[in-house]
């Protein structure tokens, strides 16, 4: 057996606001505390008399969670929730950048072949009715994501490989996880699951019945289905993802208040589990009472409730907004403020496989990404929406990566070759109306495309707009098509767009591109909205997931974002660098470039606070 000791590291430039000695404040971000791979916020070492001294952290973002279901939920700020409500066996872990333990006692102990991993969970974890947590709960979990019944698509590509779970035979709180093939993501993708009560979700134990090996291929029609059917039903039901009094979880906070669309008030659960632990567990803490989530999508609403003290903590701030506030001396008094490149990836996904009838058949052709591609002004709207705080991808892999390919171009903003492949492609202005046509199925076809975008933010608009109007003097139409941001992703899911402007939280852990880029995903409705993919890169897709070996799985990687390139099934934006402000009332900060990019548990009153003394006590 072997225990895994390899971590992905990366160095990464830290940018932070740049002021004059009068405009910005000594605290407001320590020098000293910095390194390549987070910022760590020195504590304020004076407490304001306008300073609130409650121990509730108010957490600014642009949207709900939408949908709290724990295994269909779907957006980043719904892991959020789960991170704090939830545990999972492991973390990744922000700061050190790797994988951490979190339910677990440890990192697995591994076979030789790579295939077998035994882990123990933590002798402390219990549900909130004082039972423990045992390999009966893990097991069921992984049933229930597995199951074909279950409403998780996005999920499912990620537990392909997984085999089966082995419970020990003498410590109910030990188990073997078995793959069918060696995997990069053996251990890192159990960080996308939380671990589930048994008891709770499956009272009737129906899933006892069925092996994790019977839950693919399974025969719906077979005797006895009839009782998975009901009870994937009743698991599915939305009430598990609205209505919090259906909402259990393992972790140290609760939702005891959701507001739709204005506030999600989390509540720190009483003698909760965690405070029993010998060892200190960033991911595990919950020093804050309560976490309370705001939404605020106006700009100019936000700013004002910074310059109020009313936000205690955002990840969403716009640049502009960040910067115009670090102007204000008063801003500064309050807030530690700062920039850090991310891992996200803002996109334009392009319909590859159109119905024909609904969307016509206008991003089936290479040739016409390639050119709306040529027509986005990226290196224009970063200068302009971000301030230059942004880094252009060329690739689906981050330049920070090792996997990265140095041998993929940026492509510049050019009507002329983008012209060229038009009508290289048969869209000519047949009519003189300024847009192209083409005879598509017998039909004439303007070359207009819509373009769906999440009403968030006033930014979005401005840049679609960008867009529009840098592809008209090529003869295009784009239609924007504003829309909330749950509609946005059910037309995504169901390939109910042409253009759609999203973005990726990926990390600094290998990845695994099924999700994304296989062609089951798309069959799925998963995550893979476009429709890349066939048999050949299905298969180096599988390769890559397989090969342990970075001297042969990073060529592999390489050769896939050469396919993905020259293929063009989305216009690879940019990365905006992570916009973090943390009130000095609160010590303890972090922020990093991995998501969520603050470990908001971890934050404590500072010692001035008439309550300090009680609040970090635990």
């Amino acid at each position: 057996m072997k225990i895994i000791l390899k971590f992905l590291i990366l160095s990464l430039g830290l940018y932070l606001f740049g002021c004059s000695a009068d405009e910005r404040d000594s605290e407001s971000v320590s020098d000293k505390q910095t390194n390549n791979l987070y910022i760590r916020f020195d504590d304020s070492k004076k407490w304001e008399s306008d300073w609130s001294d409650k121990n509730i952290v108010v957490c600014h973002w642009m949207s709900d969670p939408n949908y709290l279901h724990p295994t269909n939920f779907k957006n980043q700020n719904a892991k959020t929730i789960m991170g704090l409500t939830q545990c999972f066996l492991v973390v990744v872990d922000q700061v050190n950048r790797g994988i951490k333990a979190m339910l677990a006692k440890a990192l697995p102990k591994v076979s030789e072949d790579d295939l077998r991993f035994t882990y123990e969970l933590l002798d402390e974890a219990t549900w909130d009715d004082g039972t423990p947590i045992t390999s009966e709960d893990v097991i069921f979990t992984f049933k229930a994501n597995k199951c074909p019944l279950t409403d998780n698509p996005t999920q499912k590509s990620a537990l392909s490989n997984l085999k089966t779970i082995i419970p020990d035979s003498i410590n109910p709180k030990q188990f073997t996880i078995v793959m069918k093939h060696p995997y990069i993501q053996s251990v890192g993708m159990l960080a996308d699951f939380p671990i589930l009560s048994r008891k709770f979700f499956d009272p009737k134990n129906i899933l006892s019945h069925y092996s994790l090996e019977n839950m693919e291929g399974l025969d719906l029609n077979s005797v006895g289905a009839d009782d998975l059917k009901n009870w994937s039903s009743e698991f599915n039901d939305g009430k598990y993802g609205n209505d919090a009094k259906f909402f259990y979880g393992a972790g140290p906070y609760k939702v005891s208040v959701w507001d739709r669309g204005q506030t999600i008030d989390l509540q720190r659960k009483q003698n909760h589990w965690t405070k029993a632990l010998k060892h200190e567990n960033d991911y595990l803490s919950s020093y804050p009472e309560r976490i309370i989530f705001k939404v605020v999508k106006d700009e100019n609403a936000v700013m004002l409730e910074c310059k109020s003290q009313a936000i205690d903590a955002s990840t969403s701030l716009t640049t502009k907004t960040l910067v115009e506030l670090q102007r204000d001396s008063l801003f500064n008094r309050n807030y530690n403020s700062g920039f850090i490149p991310s891992y996200n990836l803002n996109y334009i996904a392009l319909n590859m496989r159109p119905d024909g009838v609904k969307h016509k058949k206008i991003f089936d052709d290479g040739r016409v990404r390639r050119a709306f591609a040529l027509l986005t002004p990226v290196d224009r709207i970063i200068q302009v929406n971000t301030l230059g705080k942004a880094a252009r991808w060329p690739s689906l892999v981050s330049p920070l990566m090792p996997e990265f390919n140095n041998d993929l171009k940026i492509l510049p903003y050019d009507v002329a070759a983008a012209s060229t492949l038009l009508e290289d492609a048969g869209w000519i202005d047949s009519d003189r109306d300024n847009i192209r046509d083409k005879i598509i199925d017998g039909e004439k076809v303007k070359l207009e495309v819509s373009f769906s975008y999440s009403t968030q933010g006033n930014l979005m608009k401005e840049m679609v707009a960008m867009i529009a109007e840098a592809a008209y003097p090529a003869g295009v139409r784009i239609i924007p098509q504003p829309m909330e941001m749950s509609v946005m992703m059910q037309s995504a899911h169901a390939h109910d767009f042409d253009m759609l402007f999203g973005a990726w939280a990926t990390s600094s852990l290998p990845q695994d591109f099924s999700q994304i880029w296989s062609s089951a995903s798309w069959a799925s409705k998963g995550s893979n909205f476009g429709g890349f993919g066939n048999a050949a890169s299905d298969a180096l897709i599988d390769s890559i997931n397989y090969t342990l070996d970075d001297d042969l799985r990073i060529p592999m990687v390489k050769r896939l974002q050469k396919i993905i390139y020259d293929e063009q099934p989305y216009i690879f934006m940019y990365s905006t660098h992570r916009k973090i402000i943390v009130h000095k009332r609160f010590g303890n900060a972090v922020v990093t470039s991995e998501l969520p990019g603050l470990i908001l548990s971890n934050l404590k009153l500072i010692s001035g606070s008439s309550i300090a003394k009680a609040a970090n006590a635990h």
